[in-house]
């Protein structure tokens, strides 16, 4: 729920997410919204509100007060956007800081949330449409059937003017309108098979409210491993207090073995189950402003807690159950509703635009432990809440645990969430996980030489082709070619998409940019060329690519003045040397080191240092060697482009007639030791 407003008035909006029962019921949804404003019109100014509004006025005075402040730029713009709402004196706190119990605005306003002045919008796939004119545009297209040649009395078909598509605005049926006027008077309507309609109530007390704000003392800001007697868990923790907020961030990395890791269907599901029954039980602690997220990560699962310090470690706790507990009964209703949704999502990928597909099909060939959508949507279309539930056997029974604690924590409090965390592992795993057991994702290693991956479309609707050039350079965070190569990205984006886009006029999209695989010890750079044509086949499209990169060491990078030169790198210094403006950025920053097992809390501005020692003859013999690196090129062909199936590109390349066969005979790049 929430509200649009301007100086004059003010709209209340609830949002409701249906579940296809909720799509069966949905009048029952529609009442229960009603039967809680009638609750809340009795209630009126009384003491339960006057609570209720006390603690919600004290939630927006913290967020408030200990608000992380973005760049002074998109400062600068929020700040303008609500002074056309705010006066001057209120352009910064109006909404968002409260003051006392407006009595006499509360109940004039639950007074006038009637059905008589409610406009109900509704968008569900049960719903027929009309598809719009074709047109030879960038527009997604859409496939739907026509509508019903009748409408009720009173009713009005519209078209919304941008993409084309209808809709209908009909009068509430004199039905429903009956059922929420009764619903508003305080009737309850019964639950399904006639049971009673459950109890409605203000809030209860937020129990992750925090209370306590002091700032702990200050500490060593970079992370340090903390020894534990006979601990088998990693902790590091630093207290950080420069910022002057009190609150902490904490991750909490499970690796498990790798056949939990690579059934990406069954995470995949996990994570959404999850996540939907997390967002409905804990919704108190977002309120009070603690926020989590759960995702996958190549070794297991990450979960990390941030928000207020006082009540975090409460939260963390109660999520760290969720994760190492099956819930089956809090799973069940949530699981089939999840299941058909993912399985919508991956069908999707084959109505996808072809320069998306070229990516798609590069990763596919990069990344050996990938699976290809095909085999996710079998596996998810097979999927049952028992093979969940294996699932999430297989997952607990080995595991291991690291922490990272940062932020106003004392380093003593942040040893004792760590043990706690560790107790609670122990107890749900069968035996621990030794890092030589850990999933990782290793990275195709690039033979000498130029290679083609051909494609025709997944979807009769896709009429763009896209082309794709990746240029594989290895494993250069541990070389000074990482900074001469950010450099050179930086001196040929705008040219290139000046050229190929504007000049030429090759494609919709045109974009270039470095292509990072794996992480910390195995991460492998690259640099990708990518266009998204409505007018040229692939191999047309490669061929302007290889021509112009083939001129950029003299005509472009040669070209530069001293000056210009200067100005491009110094731009990149200034934006590696730039400090962490909020808690935030220190605590990701430093996470990334633990994460990547590099350990290095100086690594920026090691690679700054480099940068400043870039030469424009580096860049241009960096850009002179970039067309002799090797090559894969992902050659994608629209529906308007198939009759140059097949046509030679003219760069020797070898064709990849398998991406799964090509993708086994590669090597793969090892580890290495950073520097």
């Amino acid at each position: 729920a929430g509200a649009e407003g301007l100086r004059d008035f003010a709209i209340a909006q609830v949002r409701i997410d249906l579940t296809p029962l909720g799509e069966e019921r949905v009048e029952v949804v529609l009442c229960r919204v009603f039967e809680y404003l009638a609750m809340l019109a009795e209630e009126g100014a009384g003491a339960a509100a006057r609570e209720a509004w006390a603690e919600l006025a004290m939630e927006r005075a913290l967020r408030w007060r200990f608000a992380e402040r973005g760049d002074a730029a998109a400062e600068a713009r929020s700040w303008a956007a609500r002074m056309h709402v705010y006066s001057p004196q209120l352009a910064l706190s109006g909404g968002r800081l409260l003051g006392g119990f407006p009595a006499e605005g509360v109940v004039a306003c639950l007074e006038a949330m009637r059905p008589g002045g409610v406009l109900i919008s509704r968008e569900s796939k049960a719903f027929q449409a009309v598809s719009p004119p074709e047109e030879d545009d960038e527009a997604d297209s859409v496939c739907v059937v026509p509508l019903p040649p009748s409408l009720p009395p009173g009713s009005q078909r519209l078209t919304e003017p941008y993409y084309g598509v209808q809709y209908e605005r009909r009068p509430i049926a004199s039905p429903l309108r009956e059922k929420l006027q009764a619903a508003r008077r305080g009737e309850r309507m019964p639950a399904a098979g006639g049971a009673p309609a459950p109890p409605l109530h203000l809030p209860a007390p937020n129990p992750f409210f925090a209370t306590e704000l002091e700032m702990k003392e200050e500490g060593e800001p970079q992370p340090a491993l903390q020894a534990g007697e006979a601990s088998d868990a990693v902790h590091w923790h630093a207290t950080e207090v420069a910022f002057g907020r009190p609150k902490a961030h904490v991750v909490l990395h499970l690796a498990c073995p790798a056949e939990a890791v690579s059934d990406v269907t069954h995470m995949n599901l996990w994570m959404a189950v999850l996540d939907e029954h997390l967002a409905t039980a804990l919704y108190p602690a977002a309120l009070a402003g603690l926020s989590w997220s759960v995702s996958r990560h190549t070794s297991g699962v990450v979960l990390r807690v941030s928000g207020f310090s006082h009540k975090l470690p409460r939260l963390l706790l109660t999520l760290a159950d969720q994760l190492l507990r099956w819930d089956g009964a809090a799973y069940a209703p949530r699981f089939e509703p999840r299941r058909e949704k993912h399985v919508r999502e991956l069908q999707g990928h084959f109505k996808q635009t072809s320069d998306r597909l070229a990516l798609y099909y590069l990763h596919l060939l990069l990344e050996p432990t990938r699976l290809p959508k095909e085999a996710q949507l079998e596996a998810a279309r097979a999927a049952t809440l028992d093979s969940l539930a294996a699932f999430h056997a297989r997952f607990v029974r080995r595991l291991k645990l690291l922490v990272f604690t940062y932020g106003n924590l004392a380093a003593a409090d942040a040893a004792a969430i760590a043990a706690e965390l560790e107790s609670r592992v122990s107890a749900a795993r069968e035996a621990t996980l030794p890092r030589s057991d850990w999933a990782d994702s290793p990275v195709t290693q690039v033979r000498a030489g130029a290679w083609r991956l051909t494609m025709r479309p997944l979807s009769a609707e896709e009429k763009n082709s896209g082309c794709l050039l990746y240029y594989q350079l290895g494993q250069l965070d541990v070389r000074p070619e990482r900074a001469q190569l950010l450099v050179l990205l930086r001196l040929l984006q705008q040219p290139l998409f000046a050229e190929l886009r504007t000049k030429q006029q090759l494609g919709y999209v045109v974009r270039s940019d470095e292509m990072r695989h794996g992480s910390g010890r195995s991460c492998v750079s690259g640099v990708y060329v990518l266009i998204l044509s409505k007018d040229f086949a692939p191999p047309q499209l490669q061929r302007s690519i290889d021509d112009y990169l083939r001129t950029v060491p003299e005509a472009v990078i040669g070209a530069l003045t001293a000056d210009e030169f200067q100005t491009a790198r110094g731009a990149l210094v200034t934006r590696f040397r730039e400090p962490d403006r909020t808690l935030a950025e220190a605590f990701s920053r430093r996470w990334t080191a633990i994460e990547e097992e590099t350990y290095d809390w100086a690594r920026r501005a090691k690679l700054a240092d480099a940068l400043e020692a870039v030469t424009l003859e580096q860049a241009q013999a960096l850009a002179a060697r970039l067309t002799s690196a090797p090559r894969l090129a992902v050659h994608v062909f629209g529906n308007n482009h198939l009759a140059a199936f097949g046509e030679n590109d003219g760069s020797g390349s070898v064709a990849i007639d398998s991406w799964e066969a090509w993708r086994a005979a590669q090597d793969v790049w090892g580890d290495v030791e950073l520097q």
